[in-house]
């Protein structure tokens, strides 16, 4: 497998790009936790504070350099929308994502979602996951527009049911 990139574009949305995420991108991890509903649905926790999202953009870029798996911010000219990753599993690469609200209803989750997995086939990997907490109809979109199907039930680490999504790759 080649080195993760640094960029990719996002395809349709011109000045929109997914960079990888620095330890200078704290601040985006910090946004991302206070907004309302990603804690809800996603890993950021709720009580995040300035250390804790300076530790957490540390991890992400140490797990880049082991190859383990990447974190991009959705970027346009600057503006840090949210982030979007994959991460390495025993079965293979799982993505996921966060956005700000008003980034939300332009298709970037989906272009981002796009662009990670077409990145892995082109790898070539032959699936990748996606998990979206039971109830998040909007991640359950992303997850259908994206070519994504139901794989199986699950409960996520903290006793929450899930739903694991599976796509096949060409």
């Amino acid at each position: 497998m080649d080195a993760f990139p640094v960029r990719l574009p996002l395809d349709g949305h011109d000045g929109v790009v997914l960079r990888r995420l620095e330890e200078d991108d704290w601040g985006v991890e910090l946004t991302l936790a206070r907004v309302h509903d990603v804690p809800t649905w996603t890993m950021y926790p709720a009580d995040l504070d300035e250390a804790g999202a300076r530790l957490r953009a540390q991890r992400n870029v140490r797990a880049a350099d082991g190859r383990h798996g990447i974190r991009y911010v959705i970027d346009e000219a600057g503006d840090a929308l949210g982030t979007a990753g994959f991460g390495r599993s025993a079965d293979g690469f799982e993505v996921f994502y966060a956005l700000r609200p008003e980034a939300r209803g332009r298709g970037l989750v989906t272009g981002a979602v796009a662009a990670l997995s077409a990145w892995l086939g082109a790898q070539g990997e032959r699936i990748v996951w996606l998990s979206t907490l039971d109830g998040n109809a909007a991640s359950e979109a992303v997850a259908e527009r994206c070519g994504f199907t139901r794989f199986r039930s699950g409960t996520h680490v903290d006793g929450r049911p899930l739903t694991v999504w599976s796509r096949r790759l060409e």
